[in-house]
């Protein structure tokens, strides 16, 4: 189980499992999904958000031991970059939001709502449930997962891998009815997470491997989801954009990928 590769397969294999499993549990105890806490279907979702973060830590843990464990999350949450990149990660998606509602009120003359701003929980919930979900998500893809793909893919390549293991293992999400995917397109998901893969990607290679401009990002689209009323006409149409145009600033050489090999080599002697 040395070999990155075999890590990043126990990793995917964990991630899945860990969240079909409470979906199971769900299903077996007809429990509906939620957003609120204080009911079965909230606990279920607030144990469902970290299982990449769980699998990762549960990976690094068995292959190099606690001094492993304790460098990913000192690296990946490593708040020593370029204050621009924190300012790139919050105002991409924001960007991307302002252009898709624009080009659909000169293009189509679709007229904004009134009341764009309806948050559709307590905002203070909110503030906590999105770094939640920026946390339990980022460490594991985009701290533990998106090196080794691109250690094995390639800069692009790594990315894309990325952004569909990581659409996909929301899967069980579009069985539950009240979840925001429930309804919508698995293949239009793939598509949208994939793009937001690769800017996040950019940004975290930018932070030579901090994944804190990914959880910023990650914070503002979700954000934008629960709170932000525009017109998404053009939405696809300009992160397939965005995503198109970061792609060229993906970096060549991934330095983090040698430098977490070599704590890895370190962890092993």
């Amino acid at each position: 189980m040395k070999s990155r590769r075999s890590q990043l397969i126990l990793f995917v294999v964990i991630s899945y499992a860990y969240l079909w499993l409470l979906f199971g549990i769900g299903r077996l105890f007809d429990i509906s999904f939620s957003y609120d806490i204080r009911k079965p279907g909230g606990i279920l979702v607030l144990f469902g958000i970290p299982a990449s973060l769980f699998a990762a830590s549960f990976v690094t843990l068995i292959t190099h031991g606690k001094g492993a464990l304790r460098r990913l999350f000192s690296h990946s949450l490593d708040w020593r970059f370029g204050p621009k990149w924190y300012l790139c990660a919050l105002l991409t998606p924001l960007l991307v939001a302002f252009a898709s509602g624009t080009a659909a009120v000169w293009i189509d003359g679709v007229e904004m709502t009134k009341s764009w701003f309806l948050p559709s929980m307590p905002l203070g919930f909110m503030a906590f449930f999105l770094v939640y979900i920026g946390l339990g998500e980022e460490i594991g893809w985009r701290g533990f997962a998106l090196p080794r793909f691109q250690e094995s893919l390639g800069p692009l390549g790594g990315s894309i891998a990325t952004g569909v293991f990581w659409a996909l293992w929301h899967s069980p999400l579009f069985l539950m009815p009240g979840s925001s995917q429930y309804g919508h397109s698995v293949l239009l998901f793939i598509y949208l997470l994939t793009c937001w893969t690769i800017p996040m990607a950019v940004f975290v290679g930018k932070a030579q491997g901090s994944v804190i401009p990914a959880i910023l990002f990650h914070v503002s689209v979700n954000f934008l989801a629960f709170a932000i009323q525009y017109p998404y006409r053009y939405f696809y149409l300009f992160w397939g954009i965005t995503a198109t145009i970061a792609a060229a600033f993906l970096p060549r050489s991934l330095a983090w990928v040698g430098e977490r090999s070599a704590l890895d080599e370190r962890s092993d002697a």
